[in-house]
């Protein structure tokens, strides 16, 4: 059975490269019928008060993902055969956010429950007096 998993309100992270999987019984790098590597992935998914490390296995070279990478999961799924003894992630899709479009006007790569960081504080307007010294914790008077 495969039970498919709503991403919009999940964030996901690139945590290691993505490496070529291997044939348990041939230890053969996996193809798939076209010719293409399957490659594993795996990911940090996070609904902003938890988080949970996924892996699957994802058909086609896979170099564009490098860790710490914000990335959108296109179809992604839980799936489980033999009364629940076997289980297993999939997804169609792993997309870095930059070149994702970005949803309901939260910025690419952010987590849309995360809490918000206050604004960073304002910089002085050049020639406001301001002196200093290039040392932290002087400069000021």
């Amino acid at each position: 059975m495969r039970f498919p998993i709503d991403t919009s309100q999940l964030g996901f992270t690139v945590t290691s490269p993505p490496m070529a999987a291997k044939d348990f019984s041939t230890k053969k790098v996996k193809v798939t019928e076209e010719g293409l590597p399957v490659m594993v992935v795996k990911l940090l998914a996070m609904d902003g008060s938890d988080s949970a490390m996924i892996k699957f296995n994802l058909a086609g070279e896979q170099h564009h993902l490098v860790p710490g990478m914000p990335v959108r999961v296109e179809g992604l799924a839980y799936g489980m055969a033999k009364d629940g003894e076997v289980r297993w992630w999939s997804a169609t899709a792993v997309v870095p956010m930059h070149a994702a479009s970005t949803a309901g006007g939260a910025p690419a790569g952010r987590n849309p429950r995360a809490a918000t960081p206050p604004p960073a504080p304002a910089a002085a307007p050049a020639g406001a007096g301001a002196r200093h010294s290039g040392r932290a914790g002087e400069g000021e008077g």
